[in-house]
């Protein structure tokens, strides 16, 4: 938008900043990774742009909602083209300078975008989750918590029987608690080792039948 109203960007290094001088006029020297020459531009008038930087709560933000941050300490998309607005925790919306610094129009057009997405989920009478999700035997918990910490998307919690248990709505199946719990006491639904045992015993099977032949 800005290059087609005829504006030129123009890169440089950190290291080398550009410098103004008014030695023969206001002079913009600036080397960029570009061009190979130095660049002189002769200007009118010298406008310096309000730099937007991340606040610095976004870091314990980030770890207490299990969010992710880019190098620049901004808030990130699950996908740039898919979930623009999205997280990859379920429930959570991103919108404005969170994502990263942008025009008015662009962050009222992504506002507009997010809470979409909320009244997707607010308009529903109730939640279809997905099959593959982790459960706990409360028979073997030994209430060591270990898939609280571990857990992404903040799905184990601990009940009224100081056991640990986990939503399903907020479970997105990745199976971490299941291979971090001391105990075995968590089973991720259709994921089951005697599934993977009977996989495994059929390849082997196949495998020795072929080198058989």
């Amino acid at each position: 938008m800005a290059r087609d109203a005829g504006i030129v960007f123009i890169r440089y290094n950190k290291e080398k900043q550009p410098v103004v001088s008014h030695k023969n006029g206001l002079m913009v020297t600036v080397e960029s990774p570009d061009v190979n020459d130095i660049i002189e531009i002769e200007a009118d008038n010298v406008i310096l742009s309000t730099g937007i930087d991340a606040p610095s709560g976004n870091r314990q933000l980030s770890d207490m909602l299990k969010l992710q941050l880019n190098a620049d300490g901004f808030f990130l998309e699950a996908h740039v083209k898919l979930r623009p607005v999205d997280f990859a925790t379920e429930g959570i919306y991103l919108c404005g300078l969170a994502h990263s610094p942008k025009m008015i129009d662009e962050n009222i057009s992504q506002a507009r975008a997010a809470a979409s997405r909320a009244a997707t989920v607010l308009s529903k009478t109730h939640m279809d989750i997905g099959a593959e999700v982790s459960e706990v035997d409360q028979d073997k918990c030994i209430s060591c918590m270990t898939c609280v910490h571990v857990c992404p998307y903040n799905a184990p919690f601990v009940n009224v029987d100081n056991k640990s248990e986990i939503t399903a709505a907020k479970c997105m199946g990745c199976g971490i608690c299941v291979s971090e719990c001391p105990a075995c006491a968590i089973q991720l639904n259709h994921f089951e080792s005697k599934q993977f045992n009977m996989m495994l015993d059929n390849l082997l099977e196949h495998h020795l039948t072929v080198d058989c032949n």
